[in-house]
């Protein structure tokens, strides 16, 4: 298996006094973006969707800021994934124009290993990439296309690496444990902290919960996300952070690595059903130590308005439901939730 950075690791924007040594951390982690769909009607945000991150940009400051990106970045074109006319077929086209809310929100890194990546064939994903790259922040996902980026501090460096898997041609196969481990395996002597993403599960309102066998979108073969979590924390996996059922689920403890089965939705502007816990969200603010330890984390709760947009939500409905099912699926393993978010090991 070719495993490559690129261009992703750039020694040379270190300062010629930089030390290689290890210091704690901040990452921020969010679930499934989508700015506008050019193809759905009313599918674009207002004011070239400035008001998108506005209520949550706060909560986007670290040393990494991680998002997942559904769809591809395309102005023209069609989708042979859907049929013409079609109603049941989504298909992601966001304009190109609306991509550097990306920046401006705080974001570094964008994971580009999910089931909408392919919405517009290879050369789609390709431009999507460069895109992302031309913004400045660095995408990850794509097969053979890990990120590994030195974080400096105070005249330090260390190097922090991310690995994305799904369950499609165009990445890196969480439906093979065996090769996703070997994977994770061989990544983790060349970086000194590393976080595994996934999108796998079930989708919908009823997709909460975190079961202990494989799942299916339909007939399609989603994972076995508590197996392959565990897995790839056995090859060296520091924390693993998951997203693809548009809700919220449960956060549990493996060897002391915490495990996010999902962030949900965080900004998805139409296209995307926002009732009940398909509309509750967070941006998980997650604090490792120097050796890739957990020091600490929180999920503050937010909620997608109905007119765009995320925000936080008063009722902390999304605390009230990580605290449920987490207690439901892992109730000698699973995380404590404090009322403002704040994240306690078992």
């Amino acid at each position: 298996m070719l495993l490559s950075a690129g261009p992703l690791v750039r020694p040379s924007a270190l300062s010629a006094q930089s030390v290689h040594e290890t210091f704690p951390l901040r990452l921020v982690f969010t679930g499934d973006i989508n700015l506008g769909t050019r193809t759905l009607p009313e599918g674009l945000p207002p004011d070239s969707g400035r008001g998108l991150f506005s209520g949550v940009d706060s909560l986007l400051k670290g040393d990494l800021v991680i998002g997942n990106f559904e769809g591809v970045f395309s102005d023209s074109g069609e989708s042979a994934k859907c049929a013409p006319k079609s109603t049941r077929c989504y298909a992601f086209a966001t304009p190109t124009w609306l991509a550097p809310r990306l920046r401006e929100a705080g974001f570094t890194h964008l994971n580009l290993a999910n089931n909408h990546a392919n919405d517009y064939g290879l050369d789609a994903r390709n431009d999507t990439e460069a895109i992302v790259r031309h913004l400045g922040l660095v995408p990850y996902g794509p097969l053979d296309l890990l990120a590994i980026t030195p974080v400096e501090r105070d005249g330090r460096f260390m190097l922090v690496g991310l690995v994305g898997f799904a369950t499609y041609p165009h990445a890196y196969n969480l439906l093979d444990l065996a090769g996703s481990a070997d994977i994770v395996g061989q990544v983790r002597p060349l970086v000194d902290v590393l976080i595994v993403t996934f999108h796998g599960g079930k989708e919908g309102a009823t997709a909460v919960r975190t079961p202990s066998v494989p799942e299916f979108l339909a007939k399609e073969p989603r994972g076995n996300l508590r197996k392959w979590a565990r897995a790839v924390i056995d090859a060296g996996a520091d924390a693993v952070v998951g997203h693809g059922p548009h809700v919220l689920r449960g956060v549990e403890f493996y060897h002391g690595r915490p495990v996010f089965y999902s962030l949900g939705n965080f900004v998805t502007y139409r296209g995307f059903n926002l009732e009940g816990p398909l509309g509750l969200t967070t941006a998980l603010q997650l604090d490792l130590d120097a050796r890739g330890g957990f020091a600490g984390a929180r999920m503050p709760a937010l909620i997608q308005r109905s007119d765009g947009g995320t925000a936080p939500d008063s009722l902390r409905r999304a605390t009230a439901l990580l605290r449920r099912i987490t207690r439901l699926d892992f109730p000698g393993t699973g995380a404590r939730f404090a009322d403002d978010g704040t994240i306690t090991a078992p």
